[in-house]
């Protein structure tokens, strides 16, 4: 902070005027962890485009310092990258209208990166643009980084949770002639207002967008409060039905004036919050939601109450949940807000985008390689592959010695943290480590001691300022963007963080000083290692506790059950892995109120769902039955058309609309040829051939491309069972489309459809133990 006020001084009116604007908005995180110069660099670009750009000079000052000047996007690291992408993409839009250049941004970020899911720390848009890959809430940022550095007006706009699917998505929009049109990032289409998400938005409960401070134009949308130094405002009515609801907060009778109102979504069998309300002093809160279910909680001075679709909440009311408590959690119907068809043109132009893009990306991904110096690293060629941009600094850290720790602790880090990390930070955690490798194992030493990864903070050099001693325990701060995390030495020399943060530098303190020390997967809780285990750093009165199911039933942890734990300020979901150990003989976890939740997700997109609440108490082992749901077969069916399939016949010929070559019931797969869960399926299918041949049914693949057909399940599977279909479907819009039309995960492929060659059919994605006898159960009803 002290940077910033020194900087002041030596900058223009302009300069100065920008830079206290991000001094005053951004997240108090940013400005204790970059530099003040970064930030510079972000406002004399930004002023270079208000001088030079027509679109910008145009802009209202509020809307160029917020959706123009603003580096932040989300939570994603920050680094300066606009220069750089100004460079490449002004050639391409100098003489374009608005809405063309922004088509034409949408095609460049589309040849330099595509979807990959990745771990859940948001990459900057030049780790992105170097990495060539990003999951969507990155994709979408690196649009909007991309867009604003040619001085077009951006957001990211996000449906925290879908109400239909276990998912969420974020994507783009771009205010052109005072409108805001909206695109999917790194996804080209020909027209705006157009992605394959067009549906699933139209069955959002809530989308919004955000500004960092908050701001008085209109044109960002209708309010829904500031937290934590970030307002938000509401975009749902321009992709999906609304209608307003208006909730109410009393206590003793009387209005709760400031009450939070919390609203939430049923996603993943838990309950996540996409939104907070601030009740006024008549104890009201409004919104404009989506036509499905809310679960609403109100919380003041310590005191709550909530419930299912309640618009009235009392919070003197107490309700016991000690027993099972069945409801159902309705998402809104879709409705075609958005429709947007492309004629045969639009998509010939589409397809021919999207080879071109792929194959510069492919390109550009192959270039990024030099196998000759990677030869230098014997051993690490994995490694460098995987740096992807960032080859030169994981070889400049491997090369400078024959050091073994060197590749250890590169293999500590997610792939993400192999394509942005610096040498110099490595570097600082290899000298500071090294020491204490004779002291332990290394399977303690390396992912407890040596490691610098805690969570999801960006990584920096704070193992030599820790290692010194520095800091004492920095102040709380609440008032900070709850997705962003201070480096631990950061913390430290702000002299302030807020609590995951703080709990991070718990961490990295003891690793600094060569002791093994880890968060708690579950709770996030510090733990260090004494003599038989590692153990949290504050004692803590622990319980047992075991969930079971009746025979037949498989329990997934996330799938068809959660577990949050009470705390001050509501329900916090516990991150339990989904083959966890509280379904295999218990788990430990500390003393306190639980609240269980299952849910069974039907293919229209609703859920049957029941909730139980519970104390666990010091000592104690509780066994926990879970009650899951019951559902008739008919109940898994969803009733409408399915839409178009193009797809790629064997003889190279195009249908547009595969479905309509199929003459009688069918099983659809889209397979992603050699990974795991497509490897199981075609196991299963070969036990179940009997069954299905026995049937009045085609059994059909829809997979990538024609190198699929070299994959040896695949290749055996075929050669014995001849009657199997196949075509090659564009996975980049039609697979990605259809399984969220069905309610279905696209991440998490294979997809496979049970359909009765009309209006009916079942869908489920992924693996589990049995899908496919299930599959084949459906598909036996619907040939009757």
């Amino acid at each position: 902070m002290d940077e910033w006020t020194d900087s002041l001084s030596d900058l223009t009116a302009q300069q100065r005027f920008c830079m206290e604007f991000l001094q005053k908005t951004l997240p108090k995180s940013d400005l204790d962890t970059y530099p003040a110069g970064l930030f510079l660099q972000f406002i004399d670009h930004a002023l270079f485009l208000r001088e030079s750009v027509s679109w910008c000079a145009e802009l209202d000052e509020e809307l160029f310092l917020h959706y123009v000047l603003c580096p932040r996007v989300n939570d994603e690291d920050l680094s300066f990258h606009r220069a750089l992408f100004y460079g490449e993409i002004w050639p391409e839009v100098a003489e374009l209208d608005m809405e063309n250049a922004v088509l034409a941004v949408n095609r460049w970020c589309h040849s330099h990166a595509s979807y990959q899911a990745q771990d859940d720390r948001t990459a900057s848009p030049l780790t992105v643009f170097r990495s060539g890959s990003g999951r969507c809430g990155e994709e979408s940022a690196f649009l909007v980084a991309a867009l604003r550095s040619v001085g077009l007006p951006a957001r990211q706009v996000y449906a925290p949770r879908w109400s239909h699917c276990d998912d969420n998505h974020a994507w783009a929009e771009v205010l052109a002639a005072g409108k805001w049109r909206f695109l999917g990032a790194c996804e080209p289409e020909p027209v705006l207002d157009r992605g394959w998400f067009n549906t699933a938005a139209s069955r959002a409960l809530l989308i919004h967008s955000r500004t960092f401070g908050a701001g008085k134009s209109p044109l960002h949308g209708e309010p829904l409060g500031v937290e934590n130094g970030v307002a938000r405002y509401n975009q749902t009515a321009r992709y999906a039905r609304t209608e307003e609801r208006v909730f109410t907060v009393t206590r003793g009778a009387a209005p709760a004036a400031g009450a939070k109102i919390r609203l939430y979504v049923l996603n993943e069998s838990a309950l996540y919050p996409i939104a907070v309300l601030t009740a006024g002093s008549d104890g009201r809160a409004a919104a404009r939601l989506g036509l499905g279910d809310v679960w609403v909680r109100a919380e003041l001075d310590g005191q709550a109450a909530e419930g299912l679709n309640a618009l009235h909440l009392e919070l003197d009311a107490r309700v016991d949940r000690q027993a099972w408590t069945d409801f159902d959690f309705r998402a809104p119907a879709d409705f075609p807000v958005n429709p947007a068809p492309l004629n045969e043109a639009q998509k010939k132009i589409r397809a021919e985008d999207r080879v071109l893009g792929d194959a510069r990306r492919q390109a550009r991904l192959q270039g990024m390689y030099d196998a000759g110096r990677a030869a230098a690293c014997p051993g690490c060629d994995d490694l460098l592959r995987e740096a992807r941009g960032n080859f030169e600094e994981i070889f400049r850290f491997l090369s400078r010695d024959a050091n073994p720790l060197r590749e250890k602790l590169l293999r500590t880090l997610s792939r993400k943290d192999l394509r942005d990390v610096t040498a110099a930070v490595l570097e600082d955690h290899l000298q500071g480590a090294a020491h204490f490798a004779a002291r332990w194992p290394e399977k303690m030493f390396l992912p407890y001691v040596l490691c610098p990864r805690v969570a999801d903070e960006p990584l920096t050099a704070w193992r030599g300022i820790l290692a010194r001693g520095n800091g004492g325990v920095p102040a709380g701060e609440t008032d900070n963007y709850g997705n962003l995390y201070w480096p631990p030495d950061a913390a430290v020399r702000a002299g302030r963080c807020n609590e995951k943060s703080r709990d991070v530098l718990a961490v990295a303190r003891l690793r600094a000083a060569g002791i093994p020390a880890r968060l708690r997967r579950p709770d996030g809780v510090p733990e260090v290692w004494r003599e038989d285990g590692f153990h949290a750093l504050e004692p803590e009165e622990m319980g047992r506790v075991t969930f079971t199911a009746a025979p037949g039933q498989q329990l997934t942890y996330r799938l068809n059950w959660s577990l949050a734990r009470k705390t001050a300020v509501g329900w916090k979901l516990l991150d339990l892995d989904r083959g966890t150990a509280a379904t295999r003989g218990g788990a430990d976890l500390p003393a306190g109120e639980y609240r269980v939740i299952t849910s069974a997700r039907l293919p229209v997109g609703d859920q049957l769902a029941s909730m139980r609440e519970f104390p666990l108490r010091a000592g104690e082992e509780a066994v926990i039955p879970l009650r899951l749901r019951d559902y008739a077969l008919a109940e898994m069916l969803y009733r409408r058309a399915l839409p178009p399939v193009p797809a790629e016949r064997m003889d190279g010929d195009r249908t547009g609309n595969a479905l309509n070559e199929l003459e009688r019931p069918a099983l659809l797969f889209w397979l992603e040829d050699g990974a795991e869960p497509t490897e199981h399926v075609l196991n299963e299918l070969r036990e179940h051939r009997t069954a299905l041949c026995a049937l009045p049914a085609d059994i059909v693949f829809f997979l990538r491309g024609r190198v699929a057909l070299e994959q040896r399940t695949l290749k055996e599977l075929l050669r014995d069972w001849p009657g199997i279909g196949l075509y090659f479907d564009d996975w980049a819009y039609d697979a990605e489309s259809l399984s969220r039309f069905l309610g279905q995960d696209p991440d998490r492929p294979p997809l496979a459809v049970a359909w009765d060659g009309g209006g009916a059919a079942y869908a489920d994605c992924g693996y589990r133990v049995g899908s496919v006898a299930l599959l084949v159960r459906v598909l036996e009803e619907l040939c009757r």
